[in-house]
């Protein structure tokens, strides 16, 4: 088999996955099913996903204490991230004299340790409450 006729096959293969999901999920909105069938595909997609992901939160416990990882992982980065990233996010320093670089979201830059390949992205996840408020309704994560 060709790689073209193989390539071909795949794209078939998963527009028709992906047309079978949606129709699943339109005729059987139970969150039990769907929340079963989403366990074993992600199961069987983390067979062939060779790489490890570790997220550090910003902040930890409730929300009030800043993550003394995630402030020792954006000093380690500093300087990588001011060299490689395309978009960067500037503060001022803890003593208000320097200028401090970190990447901005949604960044990705690499790194090597230890003979390892490492991948240091930045993101954030917006979660929307419907409880009435004044005040914003939306729960950041970085």
């Amino acid at each position: 088999m060709d790689p073209k006729n193989m390539f071909a096959n795949l794209g078939s293969m998963l527009a028709s996955t992906m047309f079978l999901w949606a129709v699943f999920q339109q005729y059987f909105p139970t969150h039990h099913i769907r929340g079963q069938i989403d366990k074993y595909f992600q199961r069987a997609f983390n067979f062939f996903y060779l790489y490890v992901q570790v997220t550090f939160n910003e902040h930890t416990g409730e929300r009030f204490m800043r993550s003394e990882a995630y402030s020792a992982i954006e000093n380690y980065l500093s300087i990588t991230s001011s060299t490689q990233a395309k978009w960067l996010k500037a503060d001022i320093g803890r003593n208000n004299q320097s200028l401090v670089l970190s990447m901005d979201n949604y960044e990705e830059v690499a790194d090597e340790f230890g003979g390892l390949r490492l991948w240091w992205a930045f993101g954030k996840t917006v979660s929307r409450t419907e409880a009435f408020s004044f005040f914003s309704s939306t729960d950041e994560k970085r």
